[in-house]
């Protein structure tokens, strides 16, 4: 009797010795397959960063010049001062490219106000009295409305009031409709 019951713990010793065994070694299999797959894994990834990194050097001076160019005009759109002689000289330059004998641009006067300070940006007020073609008006309301763009390069500016007055063109027949008229607009700076 107690042969028979130790023959029979033994065979149960044994089964579950098998089964624990045979577990343990599935698991086995299974790591071992996972690290093959993640050395394969890592050998992949390694190939691509090289790949990749000589992709990002590549792109890395082109990005480099992109944030210099984008930082340089940024400086004329959104200066971090007032900047009274660059504005000033910005509507010179678009009055000598506007005027013409029949097309008239003439801006007869700016007047900079004190800026006006504000939370992220300050406000710079300027009014400025202009004799224009109505082409080069609505020219130049159209750069007023482009104002800031990265691409035209133009101050950052809105109008807040403009007054209207139409001359008489009799005497001028070659002219196309000629509008003085007197404008205040915001240019914006950095605070």
């Amino acid at each position: 009797m107690y042969i028979r019951t130790y023959a029979i713990l033994c065979v149960l010793f044994a089964s579950l010795m098998g089964f624990y065994t045979f577990s343990k070694w599935t698991d086995y299999q299974y790591a071992i397959q996972g690290v093959a797959q993640n050395n394969s894994l890592i050998v992949s990834l390694r190939n691509n960063l090289s790949t990749e990194k000589a992709a990002t050097d590549a792109k890395k001076t082109e990005t480099d010049q992109l944030n210099k160019d984008v930082a340089q005009k940024l400086q004329v759109i959104f200066p971090t001062t007032d900047d009274y002689t660059n504005l000033t000289k910005q509507m010179d330059a678009y009055e000598l490219q506007l005027s013409t004998k029949n097309n008239p641009f003439e801006i007869s006067n700016i007047d900079y106000q004190d800026p006006i300070p504000g939370d992220s940006y300050s406000i710079l007020p300027m009014r400025m009295n202009i004799r224009s073609s109505s082409d080069n008006f609505k020219k130049f309301l159209h750069m007023i409305e482009n104002s800031g763009s990265l691409k035209d390069n133009v101050r950052l500016m809105d109008i807040s009031s403009i007054r209207l007055n139409f001359e008489n063109n009799d005497q001028n027949p070659g002219t196309n409709g000629i509008i003085s008229f007197s404008i205040q607009i915001n240019a914006y700076f950095q605070k």
